[in-house]
């Protein structure tokens, strides 16, 4: 089977993370992914992370399944190329800080009148206009700002930067879903468009309920560890041996309850300042001090048994090698291989798309640099050998 975007071609002109992140799952669901890269250096990426071989790790994680040209679309021979190029793509991504692709003349406005049906993408930390929107920002300068870092960490502790990059990954998320969107606008209206990503932007949208506590309340949240704010035990605790999460979101008294007779404590299930939600929330210190004592007298797969056996959302707080391990990680595919030149194989994580009239995933592995621009500028654009061999003398491939 294809991949559901099989026939899409993206034009790939973007860098490090956040939209290598968005054209990784645009290949993994079956475009053909062209990346642009700067002669000489190509990607920063490519020199971030462990060596595998001749490849650093960083830049296989978000490359994988893509061609790789080289294109220098700062030198006017290559903008006439890049411009030649547009028309044969359905999809741009680009991620320089605003006015970049403007000064090239490689702007949405000047490719539109070229190509009309194109679907031109440009992430950046602010977004093209306001009055930071000149600024470089890189992941963790969103999550700064957006408010994140406040909420996350142990109470009266320092920021804390999750541990993974989501100002850039969930950026990268939410520009491939408007690109499908833009896609399907155009089967109708036969026209691409511009469409504006803010790194800021995309943190405050995937920021739950933290804006709506504070509009509610009036009052600025701050950093709970794991706990939930509006239920609980939903948190991490520790057992004899290491760390495990138990969810619980329920009024039902006799769920507590089971709760409770599932961790041997019948009695804490007739507390009355734990029997609903509301005031487990309002009592929570005296809860979590409480199942803290209960829990760290055996180890978490005692536990584990236990509350899954009651039906008890909960689960081991699993290390990476931890993840890569698990059954239902496992099972369900989610650690899967690519091709590699110098291992033969290299392991990566799948993409978790499912569909059951397509296939999806990685498309292959990550591309040399500049390993396909002849085979790209040849039947695209009809160069022959000697005209390409000249571009490449020139510096501008």
């Amino acid at each position: 089977m294809n991949g559901p975007l099989q026939g899409i071609r993206v034009l790939d002109v973007s860098r490090i993370l956040s939209g290598p992140f968005c054209t990784m799952l645009l290949a993994d669901l079956g475009a053909e992914v062209i990346k642009v890269e700067r002669p000489g250096d190509g990607d920063p990426a490519r020199i971030l992370g462990p060596k595998v071989g001749e490849e650093r790790a960083y830049f296989i994680s978000v490359n994988r399944g893509k061609k790789s040209i080289t294109l220098d679309i700062s030198a006017q021979e290559g903008q006439r190329i890049f411009r030649n190029l547009a028309p044969n793509f359905d999809v741009l991504v680009e991620n320089f800080v605003p006015g970049t692709m403007m000064r090239y003349g490689l702007d949405y406005a000047n490719l539109a009148k070229i190509s009309p049906r194109l679907v031109y993408a440009s992430i950046s930390g602010f977004g093209q206009d306001g009055p930071y929107a000149g600024r470089p920002a890189l992941d963790v300068i969103v999550q700064a700002m957006g408010g994140i870092m406040s909420v996350t960490g142990e109470p009266g502790g320092a920021p804390i930067r999750p541990g993974a990059s989501l100002g850039d990954s969930t950026a990268g998320l939410f520009t491939a879903l408007a690109i499908v969107s833009a896609l399907w606008q155009r089967q109708s209206s036969g026209l691409g468009q511009y469409i504006d990503i803010s790194m800021l932007d995309c943190q405050i949208t995937m920021m739950e309920n933290a804006f709506s506590r504070y509009f509610a309340t009036g009052e600025v949240p701050g950093p709970l560890g794991s706990r939930h704010p509006a239920a609980a035990p939903f948190q991490a605790f520790r057992a004899a041996d290491k760390y495990f999460v138990v969810a619980l979101i329920t009024d039902d008294i006799r769920t507590w309850q089971r709760f409770c007779n599932a961790i041997g404590n019948p009695d804490l299930g007739e507390d009355g300042r734990f029997m609903v939600n509301a005031d487990r929330v309002k009592n929570i210190d005296a809860l979590a001090e409480t199942l803290q004592l209960v829990f760290r007298q055996k180890p978490v797969g005692h536990w584990l048994t236990l509350l899954t056996a009651a039906d008890i959302p909960c689960g081991p707080v699993n290390d990476i090698k931890a993840v890569t391990e698990d059954r239902q990680v496992r099972h369900r595919g989610m650690m899967t291989a690519i091709p590699d030149r110098f291992a033969g194989t290299w392991q990566v994580e799948n993409t978790p798309f499912r569909l059951s009239d397509a296939s999806t995933g990685p498309a292959g592995p990550s591309p040399r640099l500049g390993e396909h621009t002849q085979e790209v500028l040849h039947e695209i654009l009809g160069l022959t050998e000697a005209e390409i061999t000249a571009l490449k003398e020139s510096g501008v491939i």
